[in-house]
């Protein structure tokens, strides 16, 4: 892997039970990229990314992510240990479909709790850290409020920072809009598009179309359990080369006289997260060491 490639897949199998998911999916992520990954629901999208910080298992192939290597446990490597495990999600941030903030908490202490549980920040750094990042994304005079208080993007919004608070190195998005209604979408949309302007590396699973013709770099098509095209996202939304993803694009895209991509969002229905987990969970990425629901990962 080379040094300018910050997470990489090669091979990778998943199953569950007897059902194959995807198989063979490589794929390279250079830093400071956005990937968007798009493709009909059941693909495998989010069981996808979520694979990379090993909140899911896979069966074969290989993820190497920022130093770290996890096998498929039908590889006959061995497992990250726990440290190494925990660095690794400490590095990974993820933002869910669902907002899964503590209720019991205001704005201030979820953005707070796992810099100083995890990486061991003082109250006052910890503050400063949240106040900044709640600032960034215009919910500084919201600090005080808790979630019931929010609506669903300012939840969203706030998911986002908590991940943020964790400086992580990479962050992975899993239909970040899919449970907003189409009012509040474009406030989340904007703090992941400031993020890609700062030269955040992220891989984005969205069915938000012309988000992603905008902000990707490059456009990953998920069908039928593999790859089906992958390349610029300009290109692949406005040009797909191969039949499968061009099938795809025709029904769920509207197009111009040219052929590109207008203003249009699908509506997913894959549109289950996980649980509230421990509270290694709550920054970068959750610590769950359960395999979710099959239905709730497609």
């Amino acid at each position: 892997m080379s040094n300018d490639v910050v997470v990489e897949l090669e091979g990778v199998r998943k199953c569950f039970g007897p059902r194959v998911i995807f198989d063979d999916v490589s794929l390279s992520v250079h830093r400071s990229e956005v990937v968007a990954v798009i493709g009909p629901s059941g693909a495998g999208k989010s069981t996808l990314i979520r694979c990379i910080n090993r909140l899911n298992t896979f069966e074969r192939g290989v993820i190497r992510a920022l130093g770290h290597e996890v096998y498929g446990t039908e590889e006959g490597k061995p497992a990250l240990k726990r440290d190494e495990l925990r660095e690794l999600r400490t590095e990974i941030g993820m933002v869910f479909q669902t907002f899964n903030l503590f209720p019991h908490l205001t704005v201030m202490k979820n953005v707070m709790l796992a810099p100083q549980r995890v990486k061991g920040l003082s109250e006052a750094q910890a503050t400063a850290r949240a106040l900044e990042l709640l600032e960034m994304v215009g919910l500084s005079h919201r600090k005080d409020a808790h979630p019931r208080q929010l609506s669903g993007g300012e939840q969203q919004r706030v998911a986002i920072c908590r991940a943020l608070a964790m400086e992580p190195k990479v962050m992975l998005f899993d239909e970040p809009t899919s449970m907003l209604d189409p009012e509040l979408v474009g406030d989340v949309l904007a703090t992941i598009r400031r993020l890609a302007l700062d030269g955040m590396t992220m891989i984005l699973v969205t069915h938000e179309m012309m988000f992603a013709k905008e902000v990707a770099n490059t456009v990953v098509v998920m069908a039928d359990g593999r790859i089906a095209e992958m390349g610029p996202a300009r290109q692949v939304l406005s040009a797909p080369k191969t039949e499968r993803a061009r099938s795809f694009l025709e029904r769920v895209l509207p197009h111009t006289d040219g052929g590109g991509v207008t203003d249009v969002r699908t509506h997913p229905q894959d549109q289950g997260g996980p649980i509230a987990g421990p509270i290694d969970s709550i920054g970068g990425s959750a610590l769950w060491s359960r395999e979710a629901d099959e239905e709730e990962l497609l």
